[in-house]
């Protein structure tokens, strides 16, 4: 379940700009920001409903980082999915 968030936030993000920004999937809402940190990018938020932190790093179409003390680490496959504000 970790993964599916953490995939599902990375794909979401790649290409945003620096900004805050917030979610929600399957009734959990997750604030993140993203920077570009050099040669990669650096997602760091929380999930609002359990308080569970994370930070990801997205560099050549790999994720790796931890989410909730877990560490994670997976391809960033584009997503199908259209968000809405």
């Amino acid at each position: 379940m970790k993964t599916i968030i953490a995939l599902a936030l990375a794909s979401s993000i790649v290409a945003a700009p620096a900004m805050a920004e917030t979610f929600t999937r399957d009734g959990q809402t997750y604030d993140y920001a993203v920077k570009d940190a050099g040669g990669y990018q650096l997602i760091t938020g929380r999930n609002v409903s359990t308080g569970q932190g994370f930070t990801l790093r997205v560099r050549n179409g790999r994720v790796s980082g931890n989410y909730a003390g877990q560490t994670v680490s997976f391809s960033a496959a584009k997503s199908t999915e259209v968000a809405s504000r």
